[in-house]
Order: structure tokens, then C-alpha cells, then sequence
């Protein structure tokens, strides 16, 4: 199966899942996330804005925030092909950004090397920590840079999960991967 292969074929499992089984899915696993210790040590976190097919990751924002978190959210340079950590204050801090995600409309980023935890994104996975993504390598990117120490976690759904995930050496595998049933660990 080539990427292309596997992002439908996971594309027609989440389209099986009801909104309401997502949603009790989601709240799951922001809850594993919020107990894990890389999450509960973290001073600087950057999180992703959720797209619909993808677990909410909205309560994760509203924790880290009340926890006293510094919260960053990925801003796309598309012309660079690459994201920038921005700091947030609130989730007001969002606007549709580049592929209409929601990205941080400030400037002001946060150094990599500050970060503690990362939440990844990620179309597909596998029981070994690969990660399949939308196919444009932002993350893969980011992560590779220098400085770069934060723990590497991915939420997904357990309908996400792939016998195997067609990689490249470029394509960095997840440290953590929570599901709605599971917590997994990998040392890549």
C-alpha cells in the first residue's frame, strides 16, 4: 500500500465514525494526554488546531492554558515549506490560515529549544511509531531542526492505525502515540 493508498483508505474509516463516537474518542484521549507525565512536566507546549476529521484537540488548548502553560500553535510559511512555533494568549489567537487551518495570527514565537511537548498531527499510524502525514513534510521539518528536545506526541483514533505505514527515512516517527484505548511508546 503507497501513501497514497493508505491516507483513503483512512480517509473512508474516519467518514465511519459518527461525531458523536468522535467526540467521546476525543474527550478519551485529551484526558490520557493530560495524565502523561512528558505532558504534565512540560513548561512550553505547541499544539495543533484540530481539523473536523481529526481528534479534538481544543481541551488540550483550554488545559494548558490553566495550567500556566506558554502555548504555541504552527504557522505555516508556505513559501518555505516549513512552520514557526507562534505563542497564544487564548484560542481567540486562531484564524484559517494556509490549507484553511486554524494558525495563530500573531508573530511572536517561541524558541525550539524552549519547547517541552509537541502534539504531532498525523494522517495514519502504525504500531511502531510511524507516521503518515497530509504529504507536505511541515513537521518532518520542524522536528529535524537543531535544538529541537520536545517530547513527540500524536493523538489519533484507533480506525487510524495501519498494519504498517509507508515511510520514507525523512518521515520521523511519534515518541507517544494516544489512542481512545491506549497509550503506545516507542524509542525511535
Amino acid at each position: 500500500m503507497d501513501k497514497k493508498e493508505a491516507r483513503a483508505e483512512i480517509k473512508r474509516r474516519l467518514r465511519a465514525l459518527s461525531a458523536k463516537e468522535k467526540a467521546q474518542m476525543s474527550a478519551s484521549i485529551c484526558d490520557r494526554v493530560m495524565r502523561l507525565p512528558e505532558w504534565k512536566g512540560a513548561k512550553a507546549v505547541m499544539l495543533f488546531a484540530s481539523m473536523p476529521e481529526e481528534v479534538d484537540t481544543g481541551p488540550l488548548f483550554a488545559a494548558a492554558f490553566a495550567e500556566g502553560k506558554r502555548v504555541a500553535a504552527p504557522k505555516c510559511v508556505t513559501a518555505e515549506r516549513r512552520i514557526l512555533p507562534v505563542l497564544m494568549q487564548s484560542m481567540s489567537d486562531l484564524a484559517p490560515g494556509a490549507y484553511g487551518i486554524l494558525e495563530p495570527v500573531g508573530a511572536e514565537t517561541v524558541a525550539v529549544k524552549e519547547i517541552d511537548f509537541v502534539l504531532v498531527p498525523g494522517y495514519g499510524f502504525d504500531r511502531a511509531g510511524n507516521r503518515l502525514g497530509k504529504g507536505a513534510g511541515y513537521y518532518d521539518k520542524f522536528m529535524s531542526q537543531p535544538g529541537f528536545r520536545a517530547a513527540r506526541c500524536a493523538v489519533a483514533f484507533s480506525a487510524q492505525f495501519l498494519k504498517e505505514v509507508p515511510h520514507d527515512a525523512h518521515d520521523l516517527p511519534v515518541q507517544i502515540l494516544v489512542t481512545e484505548s491506549e497509550v503506545l511508546r516507542f524509542n525511535p
